[in-house]
């Protein structure tokens, strides 16, 4: 065998064991399921093609103003696996949004449950991260209360919660227009982030069933 033939073979060979890991521990597009629908937004569970445009999100540094760094490929993939496993365990994750009316893929939105301990934990979070390209049309908005009514109505949650840094004010005003409330006595600082780091405190936005 040749030295090209033998560098064929071996490139083949790890494409279809990447193909077979997707088919096995993601959640493939045979399986894709349309969670929620709004009147321009589908929220649907995961497929690979969406982890391309997903990176190019976490790079965005708009995107990244209140994150902890700059995101890259590999980072986003091993993200977007632990959605998935947390939709297998939990039955919600933080859904893939598409564009009605194109089937763009732009961001996520959806439900998880915090990796770490704080007085309000052990709760279901209510989050979004959006291509910046799509700002300020209300699609986080439209989104986000979809999500807050398939919380209460369908998995029957008593309560959800959202946080964020103190200054991130666009994510902010998105909990105030779905009708989470902030009490300053709620504000944290999160146990993973250094007393000194700037995006330690946090703002604490909550929403009861029963309200």
């Amino acid at each position: 065998m040749c030295i090209n033939e033998h560098r064929n073979k071996q490139h083949n060979t790890v494409v279809k064991q990447k193909t077979r890991v997707w088919k096995e521990v993601y959640l493939m597009e045979a399986n894709i399921m349309n969670i929620i629908e709004t009147e321009r937004l589908i929220l649907r569970t995961w497929r690979e093609e969406d982890i391309e445009p997903m990176a190019a999100i976490d790079q965005d540094p708009k995107v990244c103003e209140f994150l902890l760094g700059i995101g890259n490929r590999a980072t986003t993939e091993a993200g977007v696996k632990r959605i998935i496993q947390h939709y297998k365990q939990h039955g919600f994750c933080l859904y893939a949004v598409e564009l009605k009316s194109t089937h763009e893929f732009i961001g996520w939105t959806g439900l998880s449950v915090p990796s770490f301990e704080a007085h309000f934990t052990p709760a279901v979070e209510i989050g979004w991260r959006l291509d910046s390209r799509h700002w300020n049309q209300g699609y986080a908005t439209e989104g986000a209360k979809a999500v807050l009514q398939y919380a209460f109505t369908v998995l029957k949650l008593p309560e959800i919660v959202s946080f964020t840094a103190v200054n991130n004010q666009a994510s902010r005003r998105v909990m105030e227009k779905i009708g989470l409330h902030h009490e300053s006595s709620d504000d944290f600082d999160h146990p993973k982030l250094e007393k000194s780091h700037p995006l330690c405190r946090h703002v604490l936005y909550r929403l009861s069933k029963s309200n």
